[in-house]
């Protein structure tokens, strides 16, 4: 499952850190969450969506996502 986003991740030629850095996490958080070891939240996978204008399934391909947050309004 976190496959998907480690190999969108690399064809965009990108590092961790980097893709950290759009959803405002550390690379050390933003690893553990590539990993699979913490689920990314449906407000990262919407702000992957728009910073890539992707749709979330062509990124991230299919995942569970942690809904521990409120959504943030469009």
């Amino acid at each position: 499952m976190a496959s998907e986003i480690k190999q969108f991740r690399e064809s965009m030629n990108m590092s961790q850190e980097e893709f950290g850095n759009i959803i405002g996490v550390s690379k050390v958080n933003y690893s553990k969450k590539e990993r699979g070891l913490v689920k990314f939240s449906l407000n990262e996978a919407y702000t992957f969506s728009r910073h890539f204008k992707k749709p979330i399934e062509k990124i991230f391909g299919r995942i569970e996502f942690s809904n521990d947050e409120p959504l943030k309004s469009l």
